[in-house]
This record gives structure tokens, sequence and C-alpha cells, in this order.
């Protein structure tokens, strides 16, 4: 008889945890596993899930009030739980913020061991002290917990540490290519939502410094999003406007990135960016800000497969720009370093490990 894993995520419309999560249900699905994906919007958006995984929405009225939100947090609880009695599952993996939180709720007394995943910096997904108390206390009532950095881990206490495992993010299929080896055009890239945590203003205001030594270089911008109006608008009062690409999302990101010569990413945190990553895969150097939890900086080794500088510093990131596209010996090397690195990150070996760990909690072997 197939075993059966539930996922849980509000939804699948864009970003790299819910692109991690609908790669991770296809796997399962391929191992043999009888797979849910439950969100909390019916939009599947750019992740796909494969034919045969069961969809399940938990669909509630909006509410702005106090005593709505309350009556909609146990609705949802109580719809989950539902859905975990039915099924027998003996998994249910959930990722980021309340959604977590929900699913330990919803296991509370089941056969159904829980598995909670933290997708950014800690202390911005479960921010202020009440909600941080909250995370820490339930956490413990886990089986188990998937963080992506031990800058993450550090954030909750030892119970919760002990019974958790460092799982990094496998690349999407799409990026297990052959490296373009032609001559790569004038061209940075950077993709993901436009949301204020990201800081694509930054960017542009690094770019305008670079381009002031390399008017020969262009900026495109993937993603969509509520700062898409904000960055426009930055890009014009700095006179970019023939200069930086703002396509929105793309459907062939890893086609659309492959011959640029630099990816950048300039947020204020990060969990574990999928975009470097795929930056990697296809031969990019990368220039990242530090940022917290440090999934940042365990992909970007410093002088190997990219260069980090600090966050909030348009000039120190431009810096670092003009020193890769200024020496074309550094540029290869890092380019040569990201491409053995992205090759510990194969799905395959990541898949496995997420299958291995979750099994190992299922038959109660929660220690890492």
């Amino acid at each position: 008889m197939k075993k059966t894993i539930v996922f849980y995520i509000a939804t699948l419309t864009r970003g790299g945890a819910e692109r991690v999560i609908a790669n991770l249900a296809n796997y399962f699905h391929t191992q043999g596993y009888r797979v849910y994906m439950v969100t909390l919007e019916p939009e599947e958006g750019l992740y796909p899930l494969a034919k045969g995984i069961h969809k399940v929405v938990l669909r509630t009225g909006e509410c702005r009030s106090i005593a709505g939100r309350v009556t909609n947090v146990v609705r949802r609880v109580t719809m989950l739980r539902k859905l975990l009695k039915k099924t027998n599952a003996e998994a249910i993996v959930s990722f980021i913020g309340k959604t977590n939180l929900r699913a330990i709720l919803a296991s509370l007394g089941l056969k159904t061991k829980v598995i909670v995943s933290v997708r950014s910096a800690p202390e911005r997904e479960y921010a202020g002290k009440l909600r941080g108390t909250l995370a820490r206390f339930l956490f413990c009532l886990a089986d188990g917990i998937a963080f992506q950095s031990e800058g993450a881990r550090a954030f909750f206490t030892k119970q919760v540490r002990k019974k958790s495992r460092i799982l990094l993010n496998p690349l999407s299929p799409e990026f297990l290519r052959e490296p373009f080896a032609g001559e790569r055009r004038n061209e940075i890239v950077t993709a993901g939502r436009m949301d204020p945590v990201k800081n694509h203003k930054l960017l542009v205001e690094a770019f305008a410094l670079v381009v002031k030594e390399r008017p020969e270089m262009r900026l495109t911008i993937y993603g969509d999003g509520d700062c898409m109006e904000t960055v426009k608008k930055r890009v014009k009062k700095l006179g970019l406007s023939d200069k930086v690409n703002l396509p929105g999302d793309s459907r062939d990101i890893a086609g659309d990135m492959e011959t640029a010569r630099l990816f950048v990413l300039s947020s204020d945190f990060e969990g574990m960016p999928n975009a470097i990553a795929e930056a990697f895969a296809l031969g990019i150097p990368v220039v990242s800000t530090d940022c917290p939890s440090g999934g940042a900086a365990a992909l970007v080794r410093d002088e190997e497969t990219g260069l980090l500088v600090p966050v909030r510093d348009a000039e120190k990131m431009a810096a670092a720009i003009l020193r890769i596209l200024n020496d074309r010996e550094l540029e290869e090397r890092l380019r040569q370093g990201a491409l053995a690195f992205s090759q510990t990150l194969h799905p395959d070996r990541i898949n496995g490990e997420w299958k291995a760990y979750v099994e190992d909690i299922i038959k109660g072997r929660n220690n890492e």
C-alpha cells in the first residue's frame, strides 16, 4: 500500500519556496508516494504539479477583523486536520511562517508526523516577540524541522535544533543543462519576486554606478510583485530606462539567463536563495549581499564562486560587480567554481536527502 504524504504551503504562484515544494511533491510522486498538495489559493501559477498529485484548497472567506482572522485560522486548522485523518497521511511537510504553525496544530494527537521548514530568516518569518515565542514553543511539538542554514537554526531552542536537519534546495530540472560556451552578452541579471526584502532598488542604484565605467552593460530584473512600480520609478529617475529591462515573470528563466555574464542578489534577508544556485548551474558568477540568515553565504564562497558584499551598500556592490567585469581571469575562475559547486545541489542528491529525512521521521528516527 502506498504511503501518503501531504505538502502544505499558502500558494504556488511564485517564489523560491513554492518552486522547491512543488518539485519535492513531484519527486515524492515519482517515488511511489500518494501525494497531496494543500494550498490556500486555487492558482497553480508558475510551478505545475505532476498528473496524479491530489490538489486541495483550504477555502475560507476573507476577513480583516481580528475575530474573523482567528475564525479563519481555526477553520483552516480544522480542515487540514480532517484531511490528515481522511488520508491516513504518514507525514505532512509544511513550508513558511504561519503555515508551519497551522500544520503543527492540525497534527496534534494524530499519527501523522509533521515536518516544518523555515524558508527565510526566522527573525523575519516569525517577526515580533509574540510570534517568535509562539514559533519557538510550537516547533518543540513538531517531529522534524528542516532548516537551510546554521544561522536559521540558531534562532530556535536547543530542543528544536536537536531534531532538525540542514537541507539545501535542489536545483530545478530545467537548470540541468550544458552551460553556455559562447561569448556571453554584456548583461547583469537577477530573478525574484518584486518584494521589499529583495531590495531591487539597491541593485538599480549600484548598476547606475557600474554604467558610469561600463556603459555597454545592461541589467535585466526577472520577476513581478508589489514593488514593480517603485523599481520602475527609480530606474526612470536615474536615467536608466534604456539600460534596465523589467520583463516580469519568466516561463523559461534558465533559457533567459543562461548567456548573461553576472548574477546579482541584493536582498536584505534570504533563506537559501534558489536563484543563486540556479545561476551557478548556468555558469554565471554571483555578487550577493551577505544577508541573514546566512543562506547566501553558504552558497557564495567568497572569491571561489562569487563575491559577498554588505547589505544595503550600493557602492560596495558596484565595486564588486566592476571587479568581476574588469578581470576576465577572475570572472572565469568564479564561473568554474560556481559550476563545480552546483553539482552538490543536484536534485537526485538533495531530493534523496529529503526523502531519507522524511522516512527517518516516519520511522521515529528524528535525531541528526
